[in-house]
């Protein structure tokens, strides 16, 4: 049977929220020394959450990016060539 999903919308400091609760679930399990049946996919998951957000940082600084280009391009000399004329 096929395992059923969901699309969770996040904001980036909620996907940082959610990496240190992660971190903090690894280090309570550390410091206890409790053997988590489930702490490799907590580690999993972090690593997941981990790049999301490293994805949304990069695609925000190419966003950032095209927006100033196209503000020089729209300053620029080129941009008055057809007024000149």
């Amino acid at each position: 049977m096929k395992e059923s999903t969901a699309l969770i919308k996040l904001a980036l400091s909620e996907i940082q929220h959610v990496i240190s609760c992660l971190q903090y679930t690894e280090n309570c399990a550390e410091f206890f020394d409790a053997k988590i049946k489930h702490i490799d996919f907590t580690i999993k998951l972090k690593k997941d959450f981990i790049k999301i957000k490293e994805d949304i940082i990069e695609g925000e600084k190419n966003i950032e990016t095209r927006n100033q280009t196209k503000e020089e391009n729209r300053n620029g000399p080129q941009a008055c060539e057809s007024c000149v004329d």
